[in-house]
């Protein structure tokens, strides 16, 4: 009889400790139910509200520009580079970001470079800016100096004097005996983006004039052509276009081309786009740049910044001075 009533007090408890795990099972699914189901309405209330207040500043810069369909499009596909794309008014009111942006998709050739250069000068950007980085060489201006190197023979001074769809002639300086030999060679070049180079060869030749053809791959090489400034500065920095919280970081130094930092976590790694935020003495600056070194076993990290307006490359400048 005892072990009867014993069996059946068990069987009582094991139903009440089943039922107990089902009732928490069931509090837990609805509690984290609830919590999704928040979350996700107020990111849906802050994406509606970023695309809401997108597009009004979007319409209200139309007015003052005469775009057309194309342009639109243009604009679409270049916000496409944007940590958040429905932001396409900072395409159309920041020379940084709209180079950063037509770089990358000319690079991937998905857009002629004619309607970039046409877009940019409809959104009353500058033409032509000493911080471009060319990607074939179509895109270099007249009038830019350049060095031809042919091997075994001496370096010649020249300068572009045409650029068409088919070739570019180059004007020579010095003696005509010192002129390239007809063949291969290297040509290179510098602007406040960096110092490149692009093998071409001779296709014609006219007095002091060489015929060259075009060359779709240009070289970039790295060089440090500031000045750096020792200091400390609290900074976030976050890959290109995420939208998860900064990292907390401390800047060490600081030059117009680019800057070292701390690593936080050991995360960011060589080539990696990154976006870097701080405000000294109240003053914003957000810049976009590429790691392009690591040191002291990846605790250090080395950016160059890319797409910077002259007028923020002086700001930087004006920073590392006062710092």
């Amino acid at each position: 009889m005892l072990s009867i009533l014993t069996r059946v007090l068990d069987q009582q408890r094991a139903t009440e400790l089943v039922d107990f795990v089902l009732i928490f099972a069931l509090l837990l699914a609805l509690t984290m139910l609830i919590f999704f189901l928040s979350v996700r309405s107020r990111s849906r209330r802050l994406h509606r509200e970023m695309r809401e207040s997108s597009a009004e500043l979007y319409y209200f810069l139309l007015p003052t520009l005469a775009l057309d369909g194309n342009d639109h499009q243009l604009i679409k596909r270049l916000a496409g580079f944007l940590p958040f794309p429905q932001q396409k008014y900072r395409v159309m009111v920041n020379p940084q970001i709209f180079d950063f942006c037509a770089f990358r998709l000319v690079a991937a050739g998905k857009v002629d470079e004619t309607a970039v250069r046409d877009l940019r000068s409809k959104l009353g950007f500058p033409k032509h800016t000493e911080d471009f980085l060319p990607v074939s060489s179509h895109d270099l201006p007249v009038e830019l100096p350049v060095v031809m190197v042919q091997k075994g023979k001496p370096a010649v001074r020249g300068r572009l004097i045409s650029n068409t769809e088919s070739s570019m002639d180059i004007e020579m300086e010095g003696e005509p005996g010192s002129a390239p030999e007809d063949g291969p060679l290297n040509v290179y070049f510098q602007n406040r983006a960096g110092f490149f180079s692009l093998a071409t060869r001779i296709a014609a030749r006219e007095a002091r004039i060489l015929r060259l053809d075009h060359a779709d791959k240009i070289n970039r090489y790295q060089r440090r052509r500031y000045a750096r400034r020792q200091l400390r500065l609290p900074v976030f920095i976050q890959p290109y276009r995420s939208t998860s919280t900064p990292f907390k970081s401390v800047l060490v130094e600081l030059s117009r081309g680019g800057a070292s930092l701390q690593n936080p976590d050991r995360i960011f790694r060589v080539d990696q786009q990154v976006e870097l935020s701080f405000a000294p003495h109240g003053e914003k600056f957000h810049l976009l740049g590429q790691v392009v070194r690591v040191s002291k076993g990846g605790q250090m990290i080395h950016m160059e910044f890319q797409a910077l307006a002259e007028a923020d490359r002086e700001r930087i400048g004006r920073l590392s001075v006062r710092q």
